[in-house]
């Protein structure tokens, strides 16, 4: 099986940086801080860093900050509870 991740590459063109967020590239446009890498002269060379915009993500998640889900112990594990 192959890891979501994996679908996507390091560095993403604007469309796919929106698709990945779930926004349309107008809305994205607007609202995403994240500043493309330059790779060429040309607006068709920025590319948005996929781990900055997981960062900005995490930041704007109203939960708070990710933190460990904690252990279970073995027997919980193999009696599925």
């Amino acid at each position: 099986m192959t890891h979501l991740a994996e679908r996507w590459p390091a560095a993403l063109p604007l469309h796919m940086a929106a698709e990945y967020c779930s926004l349309s590239v107008d809305t994205f446009k607007e609202v995403c801080p994240v500043k493309p890498v330059q790779f060429t002269q040309s607006t068709r060379g920025d590319r948005y860093l996929r781990t900055r915009l997981d960062a900005w993500l995490e930041s704007v998640d109203p939960n708070g900050p990710s933190f460990p889900m904690p252990r279970r112990r073995i027997g919980e594990r193999i009696g599925g509870g």
